[in-house]
């Protein structure tokens, strides 16, 4: 079958959720508490058919991933790196972002108060050992990668297709 991106993903959260159902089921029914007296009322539970259902829904659930992660590995975005390199470098870009917008929001000066100056009679500043305005234009440049990734990742995770066989 031909699937994007965004189509496998959604099959493998269906399939993770029924795999969770059956797991739970599970849990249910393969133990049951009984008094002395109590008529028994054993729930219905067969183990090897269990574990055959969980078993089938992780086989297609391992052959959707790799399908992906083949997908991945191989197709360029139009901004001419593969998927797997375009989200390490967003997760990293994301990463860097914050400490970026902490510093480009800082002051050139502040004033030291309290105990973090050594003497109270003399007044101590912090000043900053970097361009701002260097760092607001990395900021605004990664900023703008970020998107441009996440743009190309989107279409190209809504339109491309694979083809896999999930049926094995």
């Amino acid at each position: 079958m031909k699937l994007t991106s965004a189509a496998a993903n959604k099959m493998i959260r269906t399939l993770e959720d029924r795999k969770q159902y059956l797991l739970q089921r599970e849990a249910n029914d393969s133990t049951y508490v009984l008094a002395e007296d109590e008529k028994e009322d054993i729930p219905a539970y067969d183990f090897g058919e269990y574990n055959a259902q969980i078993d089938e829904v992780d086989g297609k659930i391992r052959i959707l991933k790799h399908a992906l992660n083949v997908f991945n590995t191989t197709t360029v975005l139009p901004i001419g790196i593969t998927i797997d390199a375009a989200l390490v470098e967003m997760a990293q870009l994301n990463n860097k972002l914050p400490r970026l917008d902490m510093m480009r929001k800082a002051r050139n000066k502040t004033r030291l108060s309290g105990m973090s100056a050594a003497r109270r009679d003399i007044a101590e500043y912090q000043y900053l050992n970097y361009d701002p305005e260097e760092v607001e234009k990395m900021y605004e440049r990664d900023l703008s990668r970020v998107q441009a990734i996440q743009l190309s990742l989107d279409r190209v995770n809504q339109t491309e297709e694979f083809e896999v066989d999930i049926e094995g």
